[in-house]
């Protein structure tokens, strides 16, 4: 592993911001950190002016062509196939909705040989333009762009109801739906890893929605929140009757078949429910739940 520490601090953005003479009109910093206590952090943003395609000099993007770090690093990411552009600075262009500015679809690739990695960030950046920022979110989840509400997607976090998640990229449990598999359902990329050759590279979106303020009905959570502990299904396989329990308040079930359409969408307001499977023959699932705190949680459910 190298030596030093993939970081730029503030104060180096601030003198490049002002060598360039020019600032992105949205710009956070967002922070990563191993099991071991590696860090790294990387600068998000967006502008009317910039592109999404390639770097932007003028707001201190610096192409990186060298290999990841062979323990742990984090990049941002332009474009799309193998076009993209990597750099510890990523703004993207955004047409600004009034004075508000939304992400746009900032790609984050991460190589990390401890897991799980902690990603945390100063809400009160968000906070301050409230409510541009209110859906401003993290997910692995490729079904964000196919999905019509974006929020059922199976894994996302709100950005503004938590100020920290710990993920360790484990999605396999997950059946294909919609015709997508596992192995293509999630964001992931190939990427060259020093000492390692290339390597298949899990990955986030960093992005945010106008049309649905979803993570803003969240707000009245108990304040910011790490990740939840495992939501657990007993029985499964199951009969007529599922127990659901989870470390956190629920607030809605959602139970869907393997292509996605939705079976049931119960409200709910507590730690555990049950869900009745009798009107639904034998075969798999796929059970979610919407915490209070706007993290969602998916298991397969198997009725018998």
């Amino acid at each position: 592993m190298k030596h030093f520490l993939l970081l730029l601090p503030l104060c180096c953005l601030s003198s490049l911001m002002q060598a360039q003479n020019q600032q992105p009109q949205f710009i956070m910093p967002l922070w990563f950190e191993d099991a071991l206590g590696n860090k790294d952090t990387i600068w998000v943003g967006g502008d009317p002016s910039a592109s999404s395609q390639q770097i932007n000099p003028q707001f201190g993007e610096v192409a990186i062509n060298t290999p990841f770090d062979s323990v742990f690093e984090v990049r941002g990411v332009h474009g799309d196939d193998y076009d993209w552009e990597q750099s510890k600075i990523i703004v993207e262009y955004n047409e600004m909705p009034g004075f508000c500015f939304l992400q746009a679809h900032t790609q984050i690739m991460i190589h990390s040989l401890h897991l799980p990695v902690k990603i945390s960030w100063d809400t009160t950046i968000l906070a301050t333009n409230s409510p541009c920022h209110i859906n401003t979110y993290l997910t692995p989840d490729f079904l964000r762009f196919v999905f019509p509400n974006w929020y059922e997607v199976r894994v996302i976090y709100c950005m503004m109801t938590r100020d920290h998640i710990y993920d360790d990229f484990e999605y396999s449990e997950f059946p294909s739906i919609m015709g997508f598999g596992p192995e293509d359902m999630f964001l992931r990329h190939e990427f060259e890893v020093q000492g390692s050759g290339v390597k298949n590279l899990p990955g986030l979106w960093l992005s945010g929605s106008w049309d649905a303020p979803y993570c803003y009905t969240l707000l009245d959570a108990t304040g910011p929140q790490g990740a939840p502990p495992p939501m657990k299904l007993t029985p499964n396989p199951a009969g007529e009757v599922v127990h659901i329990e989870s470390g956190r308040s629920m607030r809605r079930l959602l139970l869907r078949d393997l292509q996605g359409a939705t079976l049931a969408d119960h409200a709910c307001e507590d730690y555990q429910t049950t869900l009745s499977l009798r009107d639904y023959p034998p075969g798999m699932y796929v059970l979610s739940v919407v915490h209070a705190d706007g993290s969602l949680q998916t298991r397969k459910l198997v009725k018998w």
